[in-house]
């Protein structure tokens, strides 16, 4: 079958079932891994009326908060990045990171979109750099290629090194940041990490020269491109919260069900690789984790994938 390239950022493994939101869950250990920016700008596209409405929305809260930044009133101005998160994230609910999961966590999520978007947006440093990135972008030029339009080599580079040498140190800033220690939590540093670079990367390939973008794959350590992928050996099986069936690869401990956006157990014990004994598989079984009775480090997936 022809899918998209995703590799699982804590075991390795690659997205073997059809996924039908743009963040990629893997298929064994269940965890968060990845975004198809294509398939995101698919759900923009299916509600035109829904998106119009939001564009009208979004313009109302960008003159609110200009008016409660003009003023220097922080308390209004996060209020508001609060007000205009939920309306995004009620809009377009695909979009919602599926590590937020109930409703505690989301209120906690958008408790630090609001305070972060408000930090930034009172921050000079930040706000310079914003400013000399869309310099950047503004000053990217465009060849007619027997391809398509593809951006200039060096003046592409020249953005592309600011933005993520920019990215990386605001997340650095970000995750080290101990009000925004929940983050953590809700969605770790380098699933994040990952994320935004992934949704650059695939933004800006197809405007990119077959030799550009061999460059740019291999500085950032992604392969995005579409590669045939034989379906590995495994079973159909029915999801353990909405009985939806799922299929469920060989080796697999989580699977996630994108009819409802859980997981479901596959396999709750393993054998220690040293003493053969019987163990609980961990709620993360991307991790290490020590036999419960002869303290040897197992590695469940790793056998499979890296």
């Amino acid at each position: 079958m022809k899918i998209k390239k995703f590799t699982c950022i804590s075991c390795g493994a690659p997205k073997v079932n059809e996924y039908k939101s743009p963040y990629i869950v893997c298929d064994y250990c269940g965890s968060f891994t990845d975004i198809d920016f294509a398939l995101g700008m698919e759900f923009w596209n299916a509600a035109p009326a829904l998106t119009l409405e939001y564009q009208f929305n979004k313009i109302a809260f960008a003159g609110k908060l200009q008016s409660s930044f003009q003023n220097k009133d922080k308390t209004e101005y996060s209020k508001l990045q609060r007000e205009y998160w939920d309306c995004y994230y009620r809009t377009y609910p695909a979009y919602l990171p599926p590590s937020i999961d109930n409703a505690e966590k989301y209120k906690l999520y958008l408790d630090v979109c609001a305070d972060s978007s408000t930090d930034d947006a009172f921050d000079a440093s930040v706000t310079e750099k914003g400013i000399i990135l869309n310099g950047l972008q503004k000053s990217i030029s465009y060849n007619h290629t027997p391809e398509g339009i593809k951006a200039d080599s060096d003046s592409f580079f020249r953005m592309a090194d600011f933005y993520l040498s920019f990215l990386k140190e605001s997340f650095k800033s970000f995750y080290g940041n101990p009000d925004y220690e929940i983050m953590n939590e809700l969605l770790p540093e380098q699933v994040h990490l990952k994320m935004k670079l992934s949704m650059f990367i695939q933004v800006w390939l197809p405007y990119l020269t077959e030799a550009d973008a061999e460059r740019f794959l291999r500085s950032s350590g992604f392969s995005l491109q579409y590669i045939d992928l034989e379906k590995p050996p495994g079973r159909k099986g029915n999801c353990g919260n909405c009985n939806e069936e799922i299929y469920i690869p060989e080796g697999s401990y989580k699977v996630y069900c994108e009819s409802c956006h859980r997981t479901t157990k596959i396999l709750r014990t393993f054998l220690c690789s040293s003493c053969g004994a019987q163990n609980s598989v961990p709620d993360n079984p991307s991790n290490p984790v020590d036999c419960e009775y002869c303290g040897v480090e197992n590695r469940l997936i790793k056998a499979f994938f890296g």
